[in-house]
Formats: structure tokens, C-alpha cells, sequence
């Protein structure tokens, strides 16, 4: 299998940030190729005067310049790490950097900051990103303690198109885990009514066909289900979590809550997410 090509969206080019530790982790596992991609953000003009706009931007470009030469510090860590890669850097909103560059990308590795989680409502750029990549996402929690990082994995399944992509994209992981946990919440039945009849998705015959080992456990949710879900998968003792992301109503999940925004807000370890 050809190397995987991972973004890595950094928030800082100095010391060690949680992406690049979960990166240097799957790049233990896998093969992959790294991209590392710091983005100088562009400042808003609205309700801002002429005389702090040049402020604004004279910082902007300072930082696009000195993140420019921060390759030599990606390239230290990298070799340090065993991995290898490359250093993008782009001057622009940061939703639109890391989805013009998801194009040649396979994964996208992104932080989730303990400050200010998912803000607004839920709706930051580890929600956007999940809509706008095309690609999935390795979400990082800022507290999470990288280690072994899929060496022990749960699957949240509920048989939805968000879990099954989720599933796919997480495959070459999946084959080198040593532990595998599917935690069921699968509704049985029809897959449609009248004259719709779509083709099943048999996860375990899935799983079978790739050569990996999986335990399967049924799940039923509570009432609660991002806290009931977060809390099984915590039981696991996984070190990451695969899981379909946004499978509702954006309107519902950010009014209602939802499991997406609930992981996205609460989870203390690393979530391998695709919409």
C-alpha cells in the first residue's frame, strides 16, 4: 500500500503541539507522508478602521514570513520523529487553507483547543472542517495524552453513511491495531419501503474481508447518548475513536445538541471523524 498523505493543521510552528505528537504517533503505525500546514490569518476588515486594518495586516504578512522559514524546525521534528514531510504555509481564512490543500490529502489531523472547544454553539473550525475537507479528520483534543495512538481502537457504528465513510477511511489503521472494538448501536430492519431496496453493508463481513479482527459489542444508547457513547468508549480503554461526524441536522445538533458536538466538546482522546 502507497504512503498515505496527512495534513497536519498546526496552530503554532514552535515547541510541541498535540497534532504533531498525534502525527509522529500514526506515522509509528503507518505509512504516511506529512504535510505540515501553518496559516497566517488574513484579518477581518468589517467594523474595523482604515489605520487598524494596516496593523492588521502588516501583522498577518510578519507571520506568513516567519512561518515561512519555520521548515527547518519541521524537518528537526520529523527527523527526530523517524517521519517524513513537508511545510506548507498559507496567508488566508484557515477553513479555506486546510480545504484547498484536503484536495491532494488523505487525512486531515487537526487540534481541538481546551479553551474554546467548538465555539460558536458548536460550530469552530473542527466542525467546519469536517463538512468542507472531503477527507477525514483526526481530531486531537489540546489535554489528550498521545501515545500508542491506534494501537487500541473503538468504532462507534450505527450503520449511517457518516460511520461507514468513518470506517473506510479509517482502514489502514484498523489493519494494524491490536485491538479492535465495535461498539453496535446498528437499528436491524428494512433499509427502505415500497420499491426501494438498496444493497446491505455487512461491517463484519467488511471487517473479514480486510484481514481485521474485530469484537463486536451491542450498544444501546441513552437518553443522553453523547455522554453514554463517550462514556463506553472510555471503557474500552481505546486510545482512539472512530466515528461518523454530523449525521443529523446541522440546525438540530447546534440547537438540540447532539453526539457530534457532545465528542467534539468532551472527548479526552483522539477522534478519527468523517462526514
Amino acid at each position: 500500500m502507497s504512503a498515505l498523505d496527512v495534513l497536519v493543521h498546526l496552530r503554532q510552528y514552535s515547541g510541541d503541539p498535540p497534532a504533531l505528537r498525534a502525527a509522529l504517533a500514526l506515522s509509528r503505525r503507518i505509512d504516511v507522508h506529512l504535510h505540515g500546514l501553518y496559516v497566517a490569518p488574513i484579518p477581518p476588515a468589517a467594523f474595523t478602521s482604515p489605520e487598524t486594518v494596516a496593523v492588521l495586516v502588516h501583522e498577518s504578512d510578519r507571520h506568513f514570513r516567519e512561518a515561512g522559514v519555520a521548515d527547518a524546525w519541521w524537518r528537526d521534528r520529523l527527523a527526530a520523529g523517524g517521519a517524513r514531510g513537508d511545510w506548507l504555509v498559507a496567508q488566508s481564512d484557515a477553513l479555506d487553507a486546510i480545504a484547498y490543500a484536503a484536495r491532494w490529502n488523505d487525512l486531515i489531523v487537526i487540534e481541538r483547543p481546551q479553551q474554546q472547544p467548538d465555539a460558536p454553539l458548536g460550530w469552530g473550525l473542527v466542525s467546519r472542517s469536517a463538512f468542507a475537507a472531503g477527507v477525514p479528520l483526526l481530531v486531537i483534543p489540546e489535554s489528550a495524552e498521545i501515545g500508542d495512538l491506534g494501537r487500541r481502537v473503538v468504532v462507534l457504528w450505527n450503520g449511517s453513511r457518516e460511520a461507514i465513510r468513518a470506517v473506510h477511511g479509517a482502514l489502514p489503521i484498523l489493519k494494524h491495531a491490536e485491538s479492535v472494538i465495535v461498539l453496535d448501536g446498528e437499528s436491524r430492519g428494512a433499509n427502505g419501503g415500497g420499491l426501494l431496496h438498496l444493497p446491505g453493508f455487512d461491517l463484519r463481513r467488511h471487517f473479514a474481508n480486510h484481514s481485521i479482527a474485530a469484537e463486536f459489542q451491542p450498544f444501546t444508547a441513552p437518553d443522553d447518548r453523547g455522554a453514554g457513547l463517550l462514556a463506553a468508549a472510555r471503557a474500552t480503554g481505546a486510545d482512539l475513536v472512530v466515528m461518523g461526524a454530523w449525521g443529523h441536522s446541522r440546525l438540530a445538533e447546534l440547537i438540540v445538541g447532539g453526539v457530534t458536538r457532545h465528542l467534539f466538546q468532551n472527548a479526552d482522546r483522539a477522534l478519527f471523524v468523517a462526514h
